[in-house]
């Protein structure tokens, strides 16, 4: 049985050591990939872009407004609920959609992906 448990711990142990010495970067929880590279020199916060870009692009007439498409973006605390879908929405370029005759700016698209990227707080 001594030898068993040796073997065992042994094997434990190189395993531990293998699974812990992996030279690839933690993955993003958010899924984004490289978002930290992409964000580090991007700060955005929610008060200082990104709220304006959804003000002007989304939470318009017709849009994402009281009695408009769900959900009302008016409210902001709807944005930050929804916030991994309005990036994925608006990196994808599905938002704003195209009948709207709206885009946006490669910036504006990094501002929003970046605040998402850097937990999509109420900043």
């Amino acid at each position: 049985m001594k030898n068993y448990s040796v073997i065992f711990l042994t094997i434990l142990a190189i395993a531990v050591a293998i699974g812990c010495s992996s030279d690839d970067p933690e993955p993003d929880p958010i899924g984004n990939g490289g978002s930290n590279e992409r964000c580090e020199d991007n700060p955005a916060t929610l008060s200082g872009s990104v709220l304006a870009i959804i003000n002007a692009n989304c939470a318009i007439s017709g849009c994402h407004v009281s009695g408009g498409q769900f959900p009302n973006f008016t409210i902001k605390a709807n944005i930050i609920q929804n916030a991994n879908s309005i990036r994925a929405q608006t990196e994808s370029g599905n938002m704003p959609k195209a009948s709207s005759g709206l885009t946006l700016s490669a910036k504006q698209k990094d501002d929003i992906f970046c605040w998402v990227a850097n937990g999509a707080q109420d900043n």
